[in-house]
């Protein structure tokens, strides 16, 4: 007996051991925070897609009034899904789905319910997609659907939507064209701008949008050399002409604003070359006084995600309130907005933003059409904007870091850089 107590003792302890010392399983990481968002409609400019993954429980999607309704986010790649997290708003779904697809046409529905009661829900499912959405078939109010954060756990998925994008290098994002072929498309009736010409990748896939803006006295021509350079390398771009050669810089942004919602009606409407081009997110470059736009836009409209103001020009406006990536690139020689004027205090009072301040030598146009080193700029452009607007991870390194110190250390190129690196 004595010996058949002494074993299972042995035994017991044993297993106790095996126990303590097995693996925990593997958490589930949040694999849709930051990443391209769509969505059958949006109540007003101020509750895009975007605000529903962005980690800010403070910004939200919201729908039109009507059944039914989705949203949908990419998550870059083919992951596997174990958890979705919904926190509502008042304006719940009372019947909805939970559905998966590795293309973003055929769904496979992982989750329904008949009995939502909206507030904060976690959902333990089993299902494998790049994309993810929540298919709302009936409301819980008279309202619309809307959803402060809509979350996705699993494993796999990608740091990058990638669509095709190969691994940059510094030869190939100094190149004047990217990867991917590109078409133009010359906007039918613009609404709240003067002129549109739309150039996008001719790749199967979903894309940011960017808005081009001049300066003074500018037109199409001033950023003409980014748009296909932009495209190429992954995004939807609308080169703006604006109602007058003297609008200031608030009319400015204004209408990188409605260049913004034009872009996303004709991603969402049949018939047209950019349908299904269009992943909700946007940003805006500007020179000048269209760089001051760029910052107005991203200080009072939330579906823009990250700007590059070049050479920006804006008196006596305080932008301490932009949180969004930032990133300006100022001429040495500025007779008109110098950096240390306009771009650099903004720079210093941003103090929630990402940052990236680059002053290169020339004067008020050396970010415009034929002037200044365009190599180096569309890299640091296409980069910052890959990094921000795709959240592709593969660009930081031409911004942070060792392989950028080869343009920061250069001062024939570079006369002053600032960061928040590392991002």
């Amino acid at each position: 007996m004595t010996a058949l107590i002494a074993l299972a003792t042995a035994l017991g302890l044993a297993l106790t051991l095996l126990t303590a010392a097995a693996p925990p399983a593997a958490a589930a990481d949040l694999l849709s925070q930051g990443r391209p968002a769509t969505s059958s409609s949006t109540e007003n400019a101020a509750t895009p897609a975007s605000a529903a993954v962005d980690g800010n429980t403070g910004t939200r999607w919201s729908s039109t009034f009507s059944d039914p309704q989705w949203l949908t986010v990419d998550l870059g790649s083919i992951a596997t899904i174990s958890r979705v997290g919904l926190r509502w708003e008042a304006a719940y779904a009372r019947a909805f789905q939970i559905q998966t697809s590795d293309n973003g046409t055929a769904w496979t529905t992982i989750y329904s319910t008949t009995k939502g009661t909206g507030g904060a829900q976690t959902l333990d499912v089993d299902g494998k997609g790049r994309y993810v959405r929540v298919h709302g078939t009936q409301r819980g109010t008279a309202y619309g659907y809307s959803l402060w954060e809509f979350q996705v756990y699993g494993s796999g998925g990608g740091t990058s939507p990638g669509n095709g994008i190969p691994d940059p290098t510094t030869a190939s994002l100094e190149a004047t064209d990217g990867p991917l072929t590109t078409a133009t498309y010359t906007v039918p009736g613009p609404s709240g701008f003067g002129s549109g010409t739309v150039t996008y990748p001719t790749t199967g896939g979903s894309y940011p949008g960017v808005v081009l803006m001049p300066g003074y006295q500018g037109t199409q021509e001033n950023l003409r050399w980014l748009a296909p350079r932009l495209a190429s390398w992954g995004f939807v771009v609308i080169n703006v002409g604006t109602n007058t050669l003297t609008d200031d810089p608030a009319a400015r942004g204004r209408q990188i604003t409605a260049a913004g919602t034009q872009l996303l009606a004709l991603g969402n409407a049949p018939g047209n070359q950019l349908s299904g081009k269009l992943n909700g997110t946007l940003g805006a470059v500007g020179h000048s006084m269209g760089g001051g736009g760029v910052m107005a836009a991203l200080r009072d409209d939330p579906r823009f995600r990250a700007g590059v103001p070049t050479a920006p020009y804006y008196p006596n406006v305080n932008f301490s309130a932009v949180t969004e990536p930032t990133f300006f690139l100022t001429c040495q020689s500025d007779p008109v907005a110098h950096g240390d004027t306009y771009a650099v205090p903004w720079y210093n009072s941003m103090s929630q933003a990402e940052k990236l301040y680059i002053e290169v030598p020339g004067d008020h146009l050396c970010p415009m059409t034929g002037y200044g080193d365009k190599a180096k700029q569309g890299k640091w452009i296409v980069s910052f904007l890959s990094l921000w607007l795709r959240g592709d991870t593969r660009f930081s390194p031409f911004l942070c870091g060792p392989v950028r110190d080869a343009d920061k250390n250069n001062t024939s190129l570079v006369t002053r850089w600032m960061d928040t690196c590392q991002f």
